[in-house]
């Protein structure tokens, strides 16, 4: 599998670029054939955890909001083998949390400590310049040109923090396609005015 951490976390508050970092880091395996698997914990969690198996073909593992499964200890468990999985060579694993891994209301403390045996990154909240690239990033992840003036435009009109903006991005993106025009201002207007979230 080559050098590096087998086991990375993420943790930070909401909006400051978790979910952003997950996906460009797909995006990456995409481009240099590595096979990655990428779920949201938040949606797992209404599932069988004895069912969640499709994994273990993958060489990446990466799992959004992997606290909102602390307190199911299906799941508890579940991702304490999947770490041990991880540490065993068949996998590397990549998670993001919104609480610092002390910090997870977790039942199974066993689970807790092991989300603590890889390189743990903090992740500040994003100021206003960092939301800006982060836009015109995920953009091009999408396919598409975000215009400055666009930019300015949401970071004006809109909630400034990431998610909501990125939750406008995909509006604008389903929006250009359907009417299959690039985005300008005007296009913004027509898209959050018909749907405004």
């Amino acid at each position: 599998m080559g050098d590096g951490e087998i086991q990375i976390g993420l943790w930070g508050a909401a909006a400051s670029g978790k979910t952003h970092l997950l996906n460009a880091s797909a995006d990456f395996a995409r481009k240099n054939a590595t096979v990655m698997q990428i779920y949201d914990a938040a949606q797992l969690r209404h599932c069988e955890a004895s069912g969640f198996e499709g994994y273990a073909d993958c060489e990446v593992l990466a799992i959004d909001n992997l606290d909102a499964i602390a307190g199911y200890p299906e799941w508890e468990a579940f991702f304490y083998q999947v770490v041990n999985r991880c540490r065993a060579g068949d996998f590397r694993f990549l998670f993001a949390l919104t609480h610092k891994p002390d910090d997870v209301p977790a039942r199974l403390n066993d689970f807790r400590s092991r989300l603590q045996w890889g390189l743990m990154l903090q992740l500040p909240s994003s100021n206003d310049a960092e939301v800006r690239e982060i836009l015109r990033r995920r953009a091009g992840l999408l396919g598409f040109e975000l215009p400055d003036d666009v930019i300015s435009y949401l970071m004006r009109h809109y909630a400034r923090d990431l998610s909501a903006q990125m939750a406008i991005l995909r509006r604008l993106d389903e929006t250009s396609l359907l009417h299959q025009r690039k985005i300008t201002i005007p296009l913004v207007k027509t898209a959050l005015t018909e749907n405004p979230g």
